[in-house]
């Protein structure tokens, strides 16, 4: 919070005897030691000061509300390391599905890196990390305030790509598809020849948003070949994620057997490699499936153990996902106590995510409405990775 508070006063200019000053033009006292002391994270500011900053800084007060949360999320990491050891051990706790400890390593990396020029580059690279995980924990304002921060210093040469990748995942996920496709390709244009690392999460990202704009033929192409590259490059977590999409791209055709069949392969790769956020991504699709496909009580028991894993992590966008088809599962099932009870759930956990798919947008007008137990039938499945 203190870093966040530091970052924006600069970005703005300002100097802390400048803040001290518009406080004092307005009849407040703030002393610049305060002031200095909150950036230092070694004093809570309270609601006023806190408020005022906020107000001064143009910041909006929900994107510091998941900022905090996600502090609290935070497990203390262990000392050891330098900052280079912390930031890619960081990246594999998320891999491992520790989220806890993986945002922990970064919060300590973004602690204690200089703000020197040669220390930018792994500065960036761990602000890059972190809005990753704030987009996949369903903070999708708050990757997008970090991105925009981070595409105006500008980023690096060696982040831009990733960088704009990032940018194109969180825009969509706001439900902005055209700029989320000009993202990508933009990306694309700045590939150096034979680079698969790079090209990978480009053509998978390309892949998706043709998936989500009802072009999943078109999308096969391009998933076949992030797909490859992955494995070229030697990055099994990408191929593992490119294993999920192929989920919604077969369940977008119309092949529910086949979607099945690749989540179950899904899980498989994942579990093999210990990639335990894969493996509940992977489950939640898997539980969906086999409600859809008229196996509700198999899906039940895939669903139950994915919710049981989200919690563990504290992970709520995953939470809120295996919650909203839990409800549809209960609800075909005919046991309206145990839907609404998952309705009531998914309604909690929809308010920590930024999330506008529409079973999100199905969770919040049927809450406004105060029914939570009408029609169960399901809608079309987004992607909530």
């Amino acid at each position: 919070m203190g870093r966040f508070l530091r970052e924006k006063r600069k970005q703005l200019r300002l100097t802390v005897r400048a803040v001290s000053d518009r406080f004092a033009e307005s009849g407040a006292r703030f002393p610049e030691s305060t002031l200095v002391r909150i950036e230092q994270g070694k004093l809570d500011p309270g609601v006023w000061r806190l408020h005022q900053l906020l107000r001064l800084y143009g910041v909006p007060p929900d994107l510091v509300a998941d900022l905090i949360e996600l502090e609290e999320l935070a497990v203390s990491p262990p000392p050891e390391g330098d900052l280079e050891t912390l930031c890619r051990d960081g990246v594999e706790c998320w891999k491992r599905g520790d989220v806890p400890l993986g945002l922990a390593y970064l919060f300590a990396v973004r602690q204690r890196v200089p703000a020197d020029a040669e220390s930018r580059l792994l500065r960036q690279r761990a602000t890059l990390a972190f809005a990753i995980y704030a987009r996949n924990l369903g903070k999708l304002r708050l990757a997008r305030q970090v991105l925009d921060d981070l595409l105006c210093e500008p980023p690096d040469r060696a982040l831009v790509v990733n960088v704009l990748v990032l940018a194109s995942t969180v825009w969509g996920g706001l439900r902005a598809a055209d700029a989320a496709m000009a993202f990508i390709e933009y990306a694309a244009t700045l590939l150096p020849p034979g680079d698969p690392k790079l090209a990978a999460p480009v053509l998978h990202q390309k892949a998706r948003l043709l998936v989500s704009a009802g072009r999943p033929d078109e999308a096969e192409q391009f998933l076949f070949r992030a797909r490859t590259s992955y494995e070229v490059a030697g990055d099994l977590y990408g191929k593992g994620k490119a294993l999920l999409s192929e989920i919604l791209l077969r369940d977008a055709q119309g092949t529910l057997d086949s979607a099945i069949r690749a989540a179950r392969e899904g899980i498989r790769f994942a579990e093999e490699h210990e990639f335990s956020r894969l493996v509940l991504l992977g489950r939640i699709e898997l539980g969906r499936l086999l409600s859809k496909s008229g196996s509700p009580e198999e899906g039940l028991r895939v669903l139950q153990q994915a919710l049981g894993q989200a919690i563990q992590v504290g992970d709520r966008n995953a939470e809120f996902a295996a919650r909203y088809c839990l409800w549809k599962a209960h609800g075909q099932l005919g046991d309206q106590d145990r839907a609404r009870f998952e309705f009531e759930a998914a309604s909690y956990c929809v308010r920590s995510v930024d999330e506008v798919s529409p079973e999100a947008d199905e969770i919040r007008e049927l809450s406004e409405k105060g029914r939570g137990h009408g029609p169960l039938r399901a809608r079309h499945p987004s992607d909530y990775r």
